[in-house]
């Protein structure tokens, strides 16, 4: 096979894929390296699952390749998905069956030996879960079962669609912290969220999509330098009040204001503001992600 090393994980050319007469993705390039966390940003409908779906031979593009590890995986979607893990926004899980049952099921049809699911069990955190069903399980629970099952063939690419909508704080970042040691063990991740502080927490670079468009691609801090405003906040009392006025980082008028409010002694507090993934989206898309 042709190494993913040479050739990206990871490779989208001029992509485009059309459902009648709408475009879900519209002339996307991308490329995703070995080892490095992406994460599709977009709202429902911008192509985040469309293009999951392209990745794991789910579909073909209308126009375009697409290839994984170096294969097209709608040509030759058994030697992808050999490779791949995917984790669904539904788990895909039968609920009947206990945690144990249900990786043991999975693992005989990938031909996966014990040993690989008490592994797989150990790096989803299922400690202590193997004889509950899964039908009495929390959201979080059935996340981390459902990793344990992308994880059954230990693949190379792990996808993950909203793989933390739903969950509680705790579960997030309990799921956060599993993600987080499966790069640490040179796992290559794709996760489409509209989580902002998700994206950010986690991958090296985010993608943003809209409306099938790729619009931005690049680091977190690369993008919120690029499209975002650093600014200055100046909080001064006024009377019996509190009032704040505010100036970009760059404009010499905060330190003017600051010298007089401290002179003054009405100076309260002064501020830096970063940029954030959501003035990026704004700026790129026109429109704020709910």
């Amino acid at each position: 096979m042709i190494g993913a090393e040479v050739m990206g994980v990871i490779r989208l050319i001029q992509v485009t894929k059309r459902y009648g007469t709408t475009t879900a993705l519209d002339g996307v390039d991308l490329h995703v390296a070995p080892g490095e966390t992406l994460g599709l940003l977009g709202p429902n409908g911008a192509g985040k699952t469309t293009t999951l779906r392209l990745l794991a031979g789910m579909a073909a593009p209308t126009s375009g390749r697409v290839q994984v590890m170096g294969v097209d995986p709608w040509e030759h979607p058994e030697r992808v998905r050999a490779q791949i893990g995917v984790v669904p926004d539904q788990g895909g899980l039968f609920d009947r069956l206990t945690v144990g049952e249900n990786l043991r099921l999975f693992a005989a049809l990938h031909g996966v030996r014990p040993a690989e699911v008490k592994e797989a069990s150990a790096a989803a955190g299922l400690e202590g879960l193997a004889g509950r069903p899964v039908r009495g399980l929390s959201r979080g629970e059935r996340q981390r079962v459902a990793l344990a099952r992308a994880l059954l063939h230990q693949p190379r690419l792990l996808v993950l669609d909203e793989p933390t909508a739903g969950l509680d704080p705790a579960a997030t970042l309990s799921f956060h912290q599993l993600l987080r040691g499966l790069k640490a063990r040179g796992r290559t991740v794709v996760i489409a969220s509209h989580d902002m502080a998700e994206v950010e927490a986690l991958c090296d670079r985010v993608a943003i999509l809209d409306r099938g468009r790729l619009v931005a691609c690049d680091s977190p801090a690369a993008l919120k330098s690029r499209y975002g405003r650093r600014t200055v906040r100046v909080t001064f009392a006024s009377g019996a009040a509190a009032e704040t006025a505010e100036w970009p980082l760059e404009d010499a008028a905060w330190v003017e204001a600051v010298t007089r409010r401290q002179a003054e002694g009405s100076l309260l507090a002064v501020d830096t503001h970063e940029a954030s993934l959501a003035e990026v989206f704004l700026h790129t898309t026109g429109r704020e992600l709910t």
